[in-house]
C-alpha cells in the first residue's frame, strides 16, 4: 500500500511502456492519448526549441563584449599616445608621427590590429577652429586623416578610428546595421608650453 502511495501522481518509464503497448494492442484509439501522456523526451524537445534563441543570445553577448573591449583598448591607446603630443615629445622628435604611431600601436590590444587603425590629428588657435566631426567614407572608415600636432599652447584634437571585424557571422552584420561599424576615440586638449 505504501508503495502505490509513493508512486501515485508520478509517471514512470514502465508506465509509459505499458501505455504504448496498450495503444499498439488496441489499434491506435488510445495511441494519441498515450503519446501525449508519455513524458520521456520532453526536456530534449524543449531544449531543441529554445537552443537557437539561447545560442543567438550568447553569440550577441560575445560580439558586443568584443566590440566594447576593442573600444576600451582604442580609448586607452589614444589617450596614452595623445599625451606625447600634449607634452611636446612628438613635436621635438625627429620623426614625431612614427613616435606617435609606435606608442599607439604598442598600447593596442591584439584584438585591434594597428594596420587597421586610421588617425586624424589637427591643431588650431582655439577649440572653435577645430572640426571634431568624423566623416565616414563609402567603405565605412574615417574619411579625413592627417597629422598636424601643433605647437606650444595650441589646441589639438586627436581622433583614432578602427573598423572592427565581425566575429560572429549571424550577429555581427545585424549589430553593424543597427549601431554602425566604426569605433572612434577622440581626445581634445591644449598643448603644454614645452
Amino acid at each position: 500500500m505504501s508503495r502505490s502511495f509513493r508512486h501515485q501522481g508520478r509517471r514512470t518509464d514502465a508506465h509509459d511502456k505499458r501505455l504504448s503497448r496498450r495503444a499498439a494492442a488496441t489499434g491506435g484509439g488510445d495511441g494519441i492519448r498515450a503519446l501525449l501522456a508519455a513524458r520521456r523526451g520532453d526536456v530534449t524537445l524543449e531544449f531543441a526549441l529554445i537552443a537557437p534563441a539561447l545560442l543567438t543570445l550568447l553569440l550577441t553577448i560575445l560580439e558586443v563584449g568584443l566590440v566594447l573591449f576593442g573600444q576600451a583598448s582604442l580609448d586607452t591607446a589614444t589617450a596614452d599616445a595623445a599625451r606625447l603630443i600634449r607634452t611636446g615629445q612628438v613635436q621635438l622628435a625627429a620623426s614625431g608621427q612614427s613616435l606617435f604611431t609606435s606608442r599607439l600601436c604598442g598600447d593596442l590590444s591584439t584584438i585591434v590590429p594597428c594596420t587597421s587603425v586610421a588617425m586624424n590629428v589637427q591643431s588650431g588657435a582655439s577649440f572653435a577652429a577645430l572640426d571634431a566631426a568624423v566623416a565616414v567614407n563609402a567603405s565605412g572608415g574615417m574619411a579625413t586623416t592627417g597629422f598636424v600636432p601643433g605647437g606650444p599652447g595650441q589646441f589639438v584634437v586627436v581622433q583614432v578610428s578602427y573598423q572592427p571585424d565581425t566575429f560572429v557571422p549571424l550577429v555581427g552584420p545585424l549589430l553593424r546595421a543597427a549601431f554602425g561599424s566604426l569605433l572612434v576615440s577622440t581626445v581634445t586638449f591644449q598643448n603644454e608650453a614645452y
